[in-house]
């Protein structure tokens, strides 16, 4: 106790009123269609842990912690009137107890604590000539591997080059970098020879022009052009669950391979690549002191882009604990708890 004092107390002097910039941004917590809406739903944003309920369909979220005893509130229930009742002594949570801002947009559920802007966008996504899928899997690595698994051009060359994946011994070529004034977006660009084994499915995926952006913090998608004006996009965005763990969320939109059939294609060879990249994930060595130490000392070719791409992954990109007490110190004075 006296640790965390003086650890509050060190917060309040140096960073008085600020709000950790990594809460000011947009983390995506699900897909609407995977909530029951009857019941609360937890889930974590890294440290920070958070309960969302629903009230005349409009999300409501605060801190899975009641203010009352300390009890969980997911296992509380919703009345009524739209309230979030803690399962120990009753207390009723409205929209006065809310932590953040919590929005539906594009299928998905969004949390914030302060952004008055849009979540990243999926391209194309009202156009009816485009057929959607969603797939969502946790990934047994953190968020930095994970962000940098998103934008590598090399290693689908080891991790997806079999019968069921994508990944070509061809290197990628004419890989191009493009920069952001914002400094918080990346942009690639390339051609590509996908794996052999694909032809024998679609004739068109001999050769891909391929466009990759990275969006600070969690987002990604990439757009695969083959013939024909055929065109998969692929958005990621990313959950940092816990320090070790992170859920990935994934929207495709194609405009081939659209009936039924086709569909159900297209969903196993994308679920089948994500394996593959799960295994991967699985053996990434976790975050420690040592590897952060270790990583980075060598570099392949086609990597130019992953040196900028670190330069805007910084230290504090997983939401810690001392973040945020930070956040909820700021939550106080400026709510008056």
């Amino acid at each position: 106790m006296l640790f965390t004092y003086f650890l509050l107390l060190l917060i309040n002097i140096n960073n008085a009123f600020i709000i950790p910039h990594i809460f000011k941004e947009w983390h995506c917590i699900d897909f609407e269609n995977n909530i029951d809406k009857t019941k609360p739903y937890k889930y974590n944003i890294g440290e920070l842990p958070m309960v969302m309920w629903f009230k005349n369909n409009t999300p409501l979220s605060t801190i899975n912690i009641c203010s009352h005893y300390g009890s969980k509130l997911n296992k509380g229930k919703i009345n009524n009137n739209g309230c979030l009742v803690c399962p120990y002594h009753g207390l009723e949570h409205n929209e006065s107890s809310i932590f953040g801002k919590t929005i539906i947009f594009q299928d998905k559920i969004w949390w914030t604590y302060n952004n008055n802007k849009k979540p990243p966008t999926i391209p194309f996504y009202k156009n009816t000539n485009y057929q959607t899928s969603y797939i969502k899997v946790d990934m047994n690595a953190n968020i930095i591997d994970c962000i940098l698994n998103t934008m590598d051009v090399n290693h689908p060359k080891f991790v997806h080059n079999n019968i069921l994946g994508f990944g070509s011994n061809i290197p990628v070529n004419n890989l191009k970098i493009i920069k952001y004034p914002n400094k918080k977006k990346l942009g690639i660009t390339f051609k590509y020879s996908t794996n052999s084994n694909l032809l024998y499915l679609k004739k068109e995926l001999k050769t891909s022009n391929n466009f990759h952006i990275y969006e600070y913090p969690y987002s990604s998608w990439s757009r695969v052009s083959l013939t024909n004006n055929d065109n998969l996009f692929v958005n990621v965005n990313l959950l940092p669950i816990t320090k070790n763990k992170t859920r990935w969320l994934i929207t495709l939109k194609y405009n081939y391979w659209t009936n039924e059939i086709e569909k159900n294609i297209m969903e196993f060879a994308a679920q089948c690549i994500l394996n593959q990249d799960k295994e991967q994930m699985n053996n990434q060595a976790k975050d420690t002191i040592l590897k952060n130490l270790i990583m980075y000392k060598h570099k392949f070719e086609n990597e130019e882009h992953m040196e900028e791409l670190k330069k805007i992954i910084n230290f504090d990109i997983y939401p810690d604990t001392t973040q945020i007490l930070e956040l909820y110190e700021y939550h106080k004075i400026y709510n008056k708890l």
